[in-house]
């Protein structure tokens, strides 16, 4: 691997210039103009680390500015404007606690989708990839300062990342209908931009009957979602989920009201009362969301805001049933047609190594209480005993006989891998393989370098091994730790790999590409065993590593009366 000096760098810029003004002059279009829905918007031309040409409008605005008395609601279509919206810069991230500062940062204005387009004009329109962000619905960024389409303009195609509203301004909810706050505002404001972008990809080349819908962890989530709902339809016609599925949808007790206290409210808990409150402060208080106690941090408790099941009478609704009543419907329902990527990574709670370290009551708190290891949704539909009878078998099944204390850590972290990740991925596919008429391509990724995994050696340190949550994203996109490898790196290869499928995918429904042969990565079987792609040093077709295991936590549930799927 190799960083460029400081004056490799002023020279491979000046490169830079002389190529991107000739390939201005060559095709004419300095700087590219492109007419919307509602109006005119300017870019440029960029150039990705390894010299691929793209061009980039940024912060292209989908919807109304969700100020003043939109705060929490539901997000309206965007204003027209005459003249050329300058997007050339990047758009401000969704108003957030920055998670290693603890600072305030971003704007309520915020409702931008971005646009990277490998060519402007061509034989056959290009294949749309829509890319929703992870965070927890709480942090995170769309724009290329954080999310670097380098990679991805290696291949035609285009790529869009949307903006939405997060924690508390996206997802704060009231029952009542007089409020207009029903919930999943940002979630509203991802179908708002999907409209958009089925309206308005072809006048960036883009092929607006080839949009595929991809998304990472809570992103992922959304995606999940997403494309059980029948508003969805024709709006995009493939999937690609990373690490996330929603399985259940968790409701906090008197949430709001224990949030305004939170900031500072001293009324009833009166929602007419909480929500005046709560619009008249300032954005930047509306970010934190510290509400947890140390025991409750100890239970498990990471979300704030969220996604919420609305009244089914609400004009605007999303999501008014239980997602396992969403995926379990007729055969004909449209999603049951779409082709869909799905999989995870190899060790995915390794993300919660600080957690399970860096805490000395943790462990003899979790003796005293083992449910804290399960999920929200054991926790909802079990009585405590029962909980707590199924989490000490599931401790059994990982630990066997070895005392639970931060001597088993990884252990520990593996169980928590189960129950983040793999054992709802796997009821998924269930419900997802005695239904879909469409394709499901399963994948693991396994690929530890000590080097470019850099999630994990970012939040764990570098004498930490193992593929993390978010470490795959390290291959798809030029993040702010990323630096420039040399081509002929492991790492770089990795790389091309999984842009490659995901570009074939995006392109044809079928994700073998070049880079994975010799290799056929073949769709699931509705019945047998669960082979996936394992992309690791090397690539090989495999039955699922984690199948057995998610097989006895089946078992586990269903003596626990938990509905499966």
């Amino acid at each position: 691997m190799q960083h460029k000096s400081k004056g490799g760098n002023l020279c491979a810029f000046s490169i830079s210039l002389s190529i991107l003004s000739l390939f201005s002059i060559i095709n004419g279009v300095n700087p590219p103009t492109v007419s919307t829905t509602h109006g005119k918007v300017r870019g440029q031309m960029r150039q990705g680390v390894y010299g691929d040409i793209y061009y980039s409008f940024d912060g292209i605005p989908y919807a109304r500015p969700p100020l003043g008395d939109l705060r929490f609601k539901s997000p309206q279509p965007a204003e027209p404007w005459l003249g050329v919206r300058d997007c050339t810069k990047c758009p401000p991230k969704c108003m957030q606690c920055n998670r290693y500062t603890g600072v305030a940062e971003g704007s309520e204005d915020c409702l931008y989708l971005n646009v990277y387009a490998k060519r402007l004009h061509s034989d056959r329109p290009l294949p749309v990839i829509v890319y929703l962000i992870g965070g927890r619905f709480t942090t995170g960024h769309a724009s290329r300062t954080a999310w670097g389409p380098d990679y991805i303009m290696m291949k035609d195609v285009l790529l869009i990342t949307i903006g939405f509203r997060l924690g508390a301004l996206g997802f704060l909810s009231f029952p009542e209908p007089e409020l207009q706050v029903p919930g999943n505002a940002g979630l509203k404001d991802i179908f708002l931009a999907l409209q958009w972008i089925k309206q308005n990809c072809n006048n960036f080349n883009g092929d607006p009957n080839n949009i595929t819908l991809f998304g990472h962890s809570s992103g992922s989530a959304a995606a999940h979602l997403l494309m059980h709902l029948p508003q969805c339809e024709n709006l995009f016609h493939k999937v690609i989920l990373m690490s996330g599925t929603q399985m259940y949808i968790r409701k906090v007790p008197h949430l709001e009201y224990r949030f305004a206290k939170h900031l500072g409210y001293n009324g009833p808990d009166d929602n007419h009362k909480i929500l005046a409150y709560l619009n008249s402060l300032a954005p930047e208080r509306l970010c934190d969301l510290e509400i947890w106690t140390a025991e409750e941090m100890e239970q498990g408790h990471f979300f704030v805001f969220s996604l919420t099941i609305e009244s089914e009478h609400t004009p605007d609704a999303i999501i008014t049933k239980d997602p396992l009543d969403m995926y379990a419907v007729d055969k004909e329902a449209w999603f049951n047609g779409l082709p869909l990527v799905l999989g995870s990574n190899s060790f995915e709670s390794l993300m919660h190594y600080k957690y399970f370290t860096k805490q000395p009551k943790l462990y003899e708190t979790l003796k005293v209480h083992p449910e804290y290891l399960v999920s929200h949704e054991v926790r909802a539909k079990c009585e405590l005993s029962a909980q707590q009878q199924l989490a000490r078998k599931l401790i059994r099944l990982h630990l066997a006989e070895k005392e639970l204390n931060i001597e088993q850590v990884f252990d520990v972290m593996r169980l928590s891998s189960y129950d983040f990740i793999y054992h709802p991925v796997h009821r998924f596919l269930q419900t997802r393989l005695a239904q879909a008429n469409a394709p499901t391509y399963f994948y693991r990724f396994d690929y530890d370098s000590p080097d470019f995994n850099l999630y994990r050696i970012r939040h764990c340190g570098r004498e930490v091994r193992g593929v993390s949550h978010v470490d795959e994203l390290s291959y798809i996109f030029f993040i702010p730790d990323s630096f420039k490898l040399k081509r002929e790196s492991k790492e770089f290869q990795m790389i091309e790999c999984m842009v490659d499928w995901i570009t074939s995918f995006a392109v044809n429904s079928n994700p073998n590409g070049v880079k994975i042969k010799p290799l056929v990565w073949e769709p699931l079987a509705t019945e047998g065993a669960r082979y996936c792609l394992n992309i690791s040093d090397e690539l090989s077709f495999i039955e699922w590593p984690e199948a057995v295991t998610c097989a006895i936590w089946d078992k586990y549930y269903k003596e626990a009366g938990i509905r499966l799927f």
